[in-house]
């Protein structure tokens, strides 16, 4: 069965998206007007850098390529730009994927935006969403026709590598971030956190993973609070590197001032970490806490909460809280296998 697959093949996002339906023997026909050299896709040419005028200038590009290679479904991802152009095309059946801020930050800012936000909902035959929070602020925005909550996930190679992993006293407190470098995520509120942390004498080390328009500005401030011995910035990492980093971590912290379900806080899960986040309602989808959560940009209460974690006990406390859900509903595989039901049904539906 064959799917074109629309959206920014700069991001792995969707390569994993397409990595994981190939498993499950779909055709992946990829097409982007965003791409690195080493794209293998069809590459699509706006002539404008931006806004909506560019995600027009797809329309008929989109068309021509659904004439060409006859897809069963077409999978839009993030809704103000590839399913805007495809919800233009008024192509079917179509899967509109949601990423998180495309709904709870640039979906409704403005009469405009939301107004583009109702249309591309409405053209949509199936929306995604990876958690109920994101689904539900969608529905608030436009019709929905049928909704399918299904989280990215974890792999379960990690998962069960993180059930054999043993909890290890350290005198050095191990904290990893993996959040773009962007305005959005705020890392700089943990940076600001570990200055307190270093005041109060605690030992510990600060492990940034991720790049972004930030990381100049993240850098001096970390230089300028004297933090350059507690805090490394890796830049983005391999999946094995990655999966290192996670291992040699005893706590994982989020600052983003907006999320839905975020795949690093399911990867620091299945490894065993301490998850420190911000209360957001996405992140209560998967934490019941409230010792792992701290407001947006509070770097006080971030500290406070990071030294909680200090106690070995209390990471196990909090290991065993938290598995079970990840169990239930955060292994990719499973999740995978859903959506890939899912959208075989809808493809079947619309053949009758």
């Amino acid at each position: 069965m064959r799917m074109l697959m629309l959206g920014e093949a700069i991001s792995p996002h969707l390569q994993r998206w397409a990595d994981e339906l190939t498993e499950l023997g779909w055709e992946i026909v990829l097409a982007s007007a965003d791409y690195r050299d080493d794209f293998k896709g069809h590459k699509l040419y706006p002539s404008s850098a931006g806004g909506p005028l560019r995600y027009l200038q797809l329309v008929e590009p989109i068309k021509q390529l659904v004439d060409e290679v006859q897809p069963q479904v077409i999978n839009a991802h993030f809704l103000p730009t590839y399913g805007f152009a495809a919800a233009m095309a008024n192509l079917h059946p179509l899967i509109l994927t949601l990423w998180g801020s495309d709904v709870l930050v640039s979906g409704r800012k403005g009469r405009l935006r939301r107004l583009r936000s109702r249309f591309v909902l409405g053209r949509s035959d199936l929306v995604v969403g990876d958690a109920e929070f994101l689904l539900r602020e969608a529905e608030q925005l436009g019709f929905v026709k049928r909704r399918l909550m299904v989280p990215f996930g974890v792999k379960r190679a990690w998962v069960e590598s993180g059930e054999a992993r043993q909890f290890e006293a350290d005198q050095t407190l191990r904290i990893m971030s993996c959040r773009q470098l962007e305005p959005l995520y705020d890392v700089s509120t943990l940076i600001n956190a570990a200055k307190i942390l270093k005041d109060k004498g605690v030992r510990f080390q600060v492990t940034i993973v991720g790049e972004g328009s930030r990381l100049t500005a993240l850098q001096a401030l970390t230089q300028k609070l004297n933090l350059a011995e507690q805090v490394t910035f890796t830049g983005r990492l391999s999946q094995e590197k990655l999966f290192t980093a996670y291992r040699n971590s005893d706590v994982y912290v989020s600052t983003a001032g907006s999320d839905s379900t975020s795949v690093s806080l399911l990867e620091a899960m299945s490894q065993r970490l301490y998850p420190i986040v911000t209360d957001l309602p996405s992140n209560r989808e998967w934490l019941s806490s409230d010792a792992f959560f701290f407001g947006v940009g509070d770097a006080e209460a971030l500290a406070a909460r990071i030294m909680a974690a200090v106690d070995l006990d209390v990471r196990r406390q909090a290991w065993q809280s938290y598995w079970k859900t990840l169990l239930q509903k955060g292994v990719r595989e499973d999740q995978m296998k859903i959506a890939d039901l899912t959208f075989r049904r809808l493809v079947d539906e619309f053949a009758r």
